[in-house]
């Protein structure tokens, strides 16, 4: 009885012309803070007509590279706090604002996270080293490919950026060492957990996932789409998501959520990682359309 009354007030609430009120908030990547994304926030609020766009103050340059579990424990009640004046939110992420975006929404019970939109992410991880740093920094991307595992999984999980390294020609070790992916991946954990963080990201109407084979510091690009390395490594082509474990397994509900028509993959050749913060065109193409598809769902 108590559903058929909800349904019905719900029903008679949008017969009426009455609409929800939509926000967008904002993650910024690593070495970086939310100034650096204000020509995006000017951009969004020119183009639409969404009720508000927040950039999250928090973590700010040196600091984004405390471990990403206590950046994704600390800024999900400052995002509780914001969403609270939202009936939707849209929820975007620079880079590792994506990372730490998952980490919320899988932890963030009973969200009200309509659209998830990941910019240059690198959603299934990073594997290698940057094209960009590869460039300048003698033997880094033969390091990258032959022994650096090792003291980024016995050493390197201090700093946030590399809780979402993925070597996958040593995945004992990763499942073993890894002090944040493995969680949101749910690939360890008790049961109870993982089909938690499995509900909540299965809850998200949709997935936009934002990237392109410009990308000099995600590597592999398609991480950006869900796709990655499969176990032979640097031997290997990558993946499409489709390829994937993770997707296969459909072990945090990435499948589910596609199933139904929830995952877009938006690719936008020929600008680099930084781009991906706010070139307009870019943003023409991929966020705008979603807001305001958003928007007029819901107004």
């Amino acid at each position: 009885m108590l559903q058929i009354l909800s349904l019905a007030f719900a029903i008679t609430y949008f017969e009426a012309g009455a609409s929800l009120k939509i926000g967008l908030i904002h993650m910024h990547g690593v070495t970086e803070g939310w100034l650096e994304h204000s020509n995006f926030k000017k951009h969004i609020e020119q183009n639409t007509d969404i009720s508000g766009v927040h950039l999250i103050d928090a973590y700010n340059y040196h600091n984004s590279l405390i471990p990403i579990w206590k950046q994704v424990n600390t800024i999900r009640e400052t995002v509780k706090e914001i969403a609270a004046n939202y009936d939707k939110i849209i929820a975007v992420g620079y880079s590792q604002g994506g990372v730490i975006w998952r980490g919320i929404i899988e932890t963030w019970d009973d969200h009200n996270v309509d659209t998830f939109i990941a910019l240059g992410s690198p959603l299934h991880g990073v594997y290698g080293a940057p094209g960009i740093a590869a460039d300048v920094i003698p033997f880094l991307e033969w390091y990258s490919k032959t022994s650096i595992y090792w003291p980024i999984y016995n050493f390197g999980q201090i700093f946030g950026i590399f809780n979402y390294y993925l070597d996958p020609t040593h995945y004992s070790m990763y499942l073993e060492k890894s002090a944040f992916f493995p969680d949101i991946n749910c690939e360890r954990g008790d049961e109870e957990t993982r089909l938690r963080y499995k509900r909540n990201f299965s809850k998200l109407r949709k997935l936009v996932m934002v990237g392109g084979p410009g990308d000099d510091v995600v590597d592999p690009w398609v991480s950006t789409q869900f796709g990655f390395y499969t176990d032979k490594g640097f031997h290997a082509d990558p993946v499409t998501m489709q390829e994937t474990t993770l997707y296969k397994t459909d072990a945090f509900g990435l499948r589910t959520l596609d199933e139904r028509g929830g995952v877009v993959a938006c690719t936008f050749n020929e600008i680099n990682h930084l781009q991906f913060r706010d070139y307009k065109p870019m943003l023409d193409k991929c966020v705008v359309p979603e807001i305001e598809h958003v928007l007029k769902l819901y107004y």
